[in-house]
């Protein structure tokens, strides 16, 4: 009786032990110019369970910017492109950004940076998120969580986290950043994200990223 109950414990935690949470990269940070529209990756979501995309942008100009618009479409059928229907959309970041470059390079641990007067929402109150300009690669970029800073042309900024790259010369952080995080429903093909620049005409340059993240066998 004890081995027939083993047995039929074995049986039901086999299939559960092979399920693992998974992160995958979507679409890593890629530059979209004004008025241009970023067609994301397509995943596929068949085995996926318990699954949400984390969708991050930032304004890389001066100019005002009145948002990007995000749409994430969801797909019935494995392929083919006349399929796919909007689950939400949102507009963000909204506000005319600032940067501030780095003059010292840190230690691979720092979480304070020597910059060049940082201004604009570097010099407000409270934490906020920033963004971190990639260099030498683009794919080096990081979104990072501002909590102070010293004014100043010898000023400097301090983050939550060390950087998960190593800077280079003149790294630029600029102030206006935003993260989304979109639980997704139940029995879907794929997934894709449209990035739409084109909602604010005369507005901003903004650097996109998402991952997703779900359990699969």
């Amino acid at each position: 009786m004890k081995n027939l109950v083993l047995l039929l414990v074995m049986l039901m935690a086999g299939p559960l032990s092979a399920q693992r949470a998974t992160s995958v990269v979507l679409d890593d940070w890629e530059l979209i110019a004004q008025n241009a529209v970023r067609e994301g990756a397509t995943q596929n979501l068949t085995t996926w369970q318990n699954t949400t995309v984390h969708i991050a942008l930032a304004v890389t100009s001066i100019t005002a910017h009145t948002g990007t618009k995000l749409a994430i479409q969801l797909s019935n059928v494995d392929n083919g492109d006349e399929n796919w229907y909007t689950y939400t959309e949102f507009i963000g970041p909204v506000g005319t950004a600032s940067s501030t470059s780095m003059t010292v390079i840190p230690d691979a641990d720092a979480t304070s940076f020597t910059v060049n007067t940082p201004i604009g929402r570097f010099d407000d109150d409270g934490i906020r998120q920033i963004f971190l300009l990639g260099s030498p690669t683009v794919v080096n970029s990081e979104i990072c969580t501002l909590v102070s800073h010293v004014a100043g042309t010898s000023g400097s900024i301090t983050v939550v986290d060390p950087l998960a790259n190593t800077p280079g010369t003149g790294t630029t952080f600029w102030d206006l950043a935003e993260t989304y995080v979109v639980e997704l429903p139940k029995n879907n093909n794929r997934i894709r994200i449209l990035y739409d620049n084109t909602y604010d005409s005369n507005g901003s340059i903004v650097y996109t990223y998402c991952t997703i993240y779900g359990i699969r066998p």
